[in-house]
Formats: structure tokens, C-alpha cells, sequence
């Protein structure tokens, strides 16, 4: 997640956490090596919380940078006391200030200047680009929810997220992976973006199996898994069909590219997934309102012209989310 929002995000959270581990939260003393007030130290401290709320550098709701309000130097002498820290310091210390670029305070499409990792190494990339090569992919019926876009001089790579980095036709949702465009330029599938956390995420998956409660939920880990090795969003759509038919289940999960608000054409998912438990009593009330909705619509203040002639009970669970890990 960090990566798919700034390149900058990364080496920030690794430096946030190795200082942390570094003064084993003791923070007055590395204010004190620092040479930091206390509102020097609160001012990294209200930081480090927004990032670590935010996931990233730029806030998950409105996508706007936010920076310390501290100076470079009092940051650079906060990462000075760990050699560890100082090491990721050096790799976004011009980044995590505003700087002079105020189109780079916003994410957005790298051609207006603004900041998108959906598009790595490609600050030239248009709009127009960016939905011609879109619609290609849309006619060759594959999705592009776990893909990034490079733009090279002969034309445009689509990086899927895969363990395996080079899948056989017969696992890949296309069988091809290069095509010609009218213009000449190629359009290439190249797998194995993110091909190291997939394959973990992949191998904890196959584990989770171990103790799925039934056949539907086996089914939904082992398309995963698939998905995650693979790249294939088909195989990804068949564990979300096992999903929602994983009636009334103890423990709720899913997992996988899902929301679309971060890429800046709306249609590259962001890494997501939760795990939550079910509230049995909760659950129960709003089972009990469920059956006996037939008799309550019509006390409702409209004409029966305005609902449906049979009413479609819901299945209803409440769930208590145990961890979401996601932006927002």
C-alpha cells in the first residue's frame, strides 16, 4: 500500500518505525541527543501519527500531502541518532516537504505534475495514453484492478502483480501478453510486479485453508492463492463469488486490489483486507427485524406502488472489525 502511493511513503515509514525501535519509545531522549524542544518533538510525533493513520503521506480521504511541521535540519538531527534511520532519511529527506512543486502536494496524473505510483517512471504518460491503452485491455477482456503503466520508448508495459513472473497461457486470463497498437506502438503484460509479497501473501493464504470452516470458504482461499500467483483477476472474481456465498459465516475476511479512488483514471485497485468477527447478539436483533419486515413495511408512510410486490430478505450479519489494513 505504501508503494502504490508515493515513492516516498516507503523509506518515511521505515524511518518512522526505526527510530522508533531505536529509543524503544522513549522519544524524550532522542529529543535530547537531537537537541529538540518538546514542541520540536511533538511536531515529528503528530506526523509520524498522521502518516501512520494515513498509511502513506497524503491523506487516504482528499489525497493531499501533508508534511511535518518541523525544519529540514531538526528532522535531519532527529534521524542523526540512528544510523539505521538516518539511512531511509537520506532516501526521502528532499520529499517529505512541500518543496516548490505545488502540483506534487496532490496525487493525480503524472502529465498535470501531480504524484502517482500507478505510473512509475513515466512523468509524460497522458490521459489520452493512459485510456487508450485501457480500452485495449478492456476489449481483450482483461481487468485492470491489480495492474501498473509504464510508458517506454516503444510504447506502454502493463505491470500485473504476481508471485510467479512469468505464468503459462493457460494461467494468465489472455493468451497473449504483447500486441500492436494502430499507431505501432506495443502494448506488453509484464508479470511479477510486487512478485516477492505476493508469493508471502500466496503461502499464508494456503495456510488460512488449513482451517476454513467449509467447502466455500476452501474454494475462495485456493482462487486466492491462484489469483495471487498468477496475476489472474478471473481466478480473483471466482473467490469473490465463493465469498459472498459464505453465508453467516464466525469470522468475516477478504482480501486483495480493491478500491479504485487512489489511481487517478479510477480503475487500478488499492491492496486491502480485513478480518472481522461477528456480533452474535446484534446480528440476532437485525435478524429478528429481517422476519418481521413483512408486517412492518406497510406501517411505512408510502403507498404499496412504492415497494416491491414480494419482499427479498436480506442475509443479515453485523460484523466487529477486528484489523483492516488500508489507507483508510
Amino acid at each position: 500500500m505504501l508503494r502504490q502511493l508515493s515513492p516516498e511513503s516507503e523509506p518515511i515509514y521505515d524511518f518512522i518505525i526505526a527510530l522508533h525501535k531505536h529509543c524503544n519509545g522513549d522519544y524524550d531522549v532522542v529529543a535530547k541527543d537531537a537537541g529538540l524542544s518538546k514542541d520540536d518533538l511533538d511536531a515529528y510525533l503528530n506526523y509520524a501519527a498522521q502518516f501512520l493513520g494515513n498509511l502513506g503521506n497524503y491523506k487516504s480521504f482528499g489525497d493531499s500531502k501533508f508534511v511535518p511541521r518541523l525544519e529540514p535540519r531538526q528532522l535531519k538531527a532527529l534521524a542523526t541518532v540512528s544510523k539505521t534511520a538516518l539511512g531511509f532519511y537520506e532516501q526521502f529527506k528532499d520529499a517529505i516537504f512541500a518543496g516548490n512543486d505545488i502540483a506534487k502536494l496532490h496525487l493525480g496524473y503524472p502529465a498535470d505534475g501531480h504524484v502517482s505510483t500507478y505510473y512509475p517512471d513515466s512523468p509524460d504518460i497522458t490521459k489520452e495514453e493512459i485510456a487508450g491503452v485501457s480500452d485495449f485491455l478492456a476489449d481483450q477482456k482483461l481487468l485492470p484492478e491489480n495492474t501498473r503503466m509504464r510508458k517506454t520508448k516503444d510504447g506502454f508495459e502493463v505491470l500485473i502483480a504476481s508471485a510467479l513472473s512469468n505464468p503459462s497461457s493457460e494461467q494468465r486470463d489472455t493468451k497473449e501478453s504483447e500486441w500492436t497498437l494502430d499507431d505501432g506502438k506495443k502494448v506488453k503484460l509484464v508479470f511479477g510486479d510486487y512478485s516477492k509479497e505476493m508469493e508471502t501473501i500466496a503461502q499464508h493464504i494456503d495456510e488460512a485453508k488449513k482451517y476454513a470452516a467449509n467447502d466455500t470458504e476452501t474454494g475462495m482461499m485456493e482462487e486466492y492463492a491462484k489469483s495471487f500467483r498468477t496475476g489472474s483477476l478471473e481466478a480473483y472474481k471466482e473467490s469473490q463469488r465463493y465469498w459472498i456465498k459464505d453465508k453467516g459465516p464466525e469470522v468475516e475476511t477478504d482480501i486483495g486490489f480493491v478500491e479504485t479512488y487512489r489511481d487517478p483514471h479510477g480503475i487500478r485497485g488499492e491492496w486491502e483486507g480485513f478480518v472481522a468477527m461477528v456480533n452474535k447478539e446484534r446480528t440476532r436483533a437485525f435478524g429478528n427485524l429481517v422476519e418481521a419486515a413483512p408486517k412492518l413495511i406497510p406501517l411505512l408512510p408510502w403507498d404499496s406502488a412504492f415497494e416491491k410486490d414480494k419482499f427479498l430478505s436480506p442475509d443479515f450479519t453485523s460484523l466487529e472489525v477486528l484489523s483492516f489494513a488500508g489507507s483508510g
